[in-house]
């Protein structure tokens, strides 16, 4: 193999080299990345932990179920098992260096703050149905200085909020009634749908479909919308531990397939 200027020293990352600089690749790897929630975070740190994030702490209560399937990164196999174990297991299968701690409980407001201490940046992938848990994991986030990245599976696209310390914070979002994700549905539409050559008539569409039936079924989720929102989110831990510019909330990372 030919040595590049500026690849890794480590075999693991040479496929990097030229979109990746060494000292951004050393300040990655050390950098602990907490993963509120491993459903569509099990997607996510996947492709963090390859692109050279080695450190993480996973919080989950669930149990791997078939219905997961479809769009979270389990096997059947897993079934049964406690989601933060079968993610450990599958990352230190890519990478045995990792450094990969498992907390197999929900979150609350009593323990968020201990469970938190030592991370970075943290990823809130909790339920929006979940009582407030998701928004007051935000607030002591704030407190602590951590910023926030909101993943969102939007089916055929995928999508994230960035929200630092600094920024407006996500929990000011007006909340209408019913299902959180129809508020953050048509907050897409506004932001990127109304004079922007974007076509989201397929979005528009699926909105009014969700609105009819969002009392009877959980959000639906696609692994294709997986897919982006573990990209999106991975480009912002990279840019957010190497200093480079990123949209903050209210501002959106949005990319659709359709």
């Amino acid at each position: 193999m030919v040595r590049v200027a500026g690849m890794s020293k480590e075999e693991r990352y040479h496929k990097n080299v030229l979109y990746v600089r060494p000292e951004e690749q050393a300040k990655i790897k050390e950098t602990t990345i907490f993963l509120a929630g491993v459903g569509l975070g099990s997607m996510i740190v996947e492709t963090a932990l390859r692109l050279g994030f080695e450190s993480f702490v996973l919080v989950d209560g669930d149990e791997v179920e078939t219905s997961n399937l479809n769009r979270q990164n389990y096997s059947a196999q897993d079934t049964g098992k406690s989601k933060v174990q079968a993610t450990k297991e599958h990352l230190l299968s890519i990478n045995p260096n990792a450094h990969i701690v498992c907390h197999h409980l929900f979150l609350n407001p009593d323990n968020i703050a201990e469970l938190l201490t030592g991370a970075d940046i943290a990823i809130n992938a909790i339920d929006f149905d979940v009582a407030e848990t998701a928004f007051v994991f935000d607030e002591i986030c704030q407190q602590m200085k951590i910023p926030v990245i909101h993943p969102l599976n939007l089916g055929w696209a995928g999508a994230a909020y960035l929200v630092t310390p600094e920024s407006e914070q996500f929990s000011d979002m007006a909340r209408g009634e019913g299902r959180f994700e129809l508020t953050l549905i048509k907050n897409i539409i506004d932001q990127h749908g109304k004079g922007s050559k974007l076509d989201l008539s397929w979005f528009e569409g699926f909105l009014d479909d969700y609105k009819r039936c969002s009392d009877q079924i959980t959000p639906p989720q696609l692994a294709v919308g997986s897919a982006l929102a573990s990209a999106i989110v991975t480009n912002l831990l990279f840019s957010l531990v190497n200093g480079i510019a990123a949209r903050t909330y209210p501002a959106i990372h949005f990319l659709s397939t359709r």
